[in-house]
């Protein structure tokens, strides 16, 4: 029942996405927004993955916690020195590709 559910929910966020997307300001928006939330819902799965806090990754880095929500949040993007010091200290290696969107 509730794997039902959960794919009604999202058949429903892909339909109503398609829709809003033929808005042309709506579309510039999602797509400025994009790589940002990809980043910090990627940070969010590798601080869960290794059951650390925001506090204890932002002190691992040098940085604050609440440096930690605003990325997580999708507030603000995270810098590539946020990402580089991420990345030096758990021994991670980031991937990216350039797609073109349609």
């Amino acid at each position: 029942m509730i794997k039902k559910n959960i794919e009604k929910i999202s058949n429903s966020f892909y339909n109503d996405l398609d829709k809003n997307l033929k808005n042309e300001k709506f579309k510039k928006s999602f797509y400025d927004n994009l790589l940002k939330l990809q980043i910090s819902n990627e940070i969010v799965k590798f601080r869960e993955k290794r059951k650390i806090t925001q506090k204890e990754l932002a002190e691992k880095i040098n940085t604050t916690q609440a440096v930690i929500s605003r990325i997580e949040s999708g507030q603000v993007c995270a810098s590539t020195n946020v990402l580089q010091r991420i990345c030096s200290k758990y021994k991670l290696e980031v991937k990216f590709e350039l797609c073109e969107f349609v």
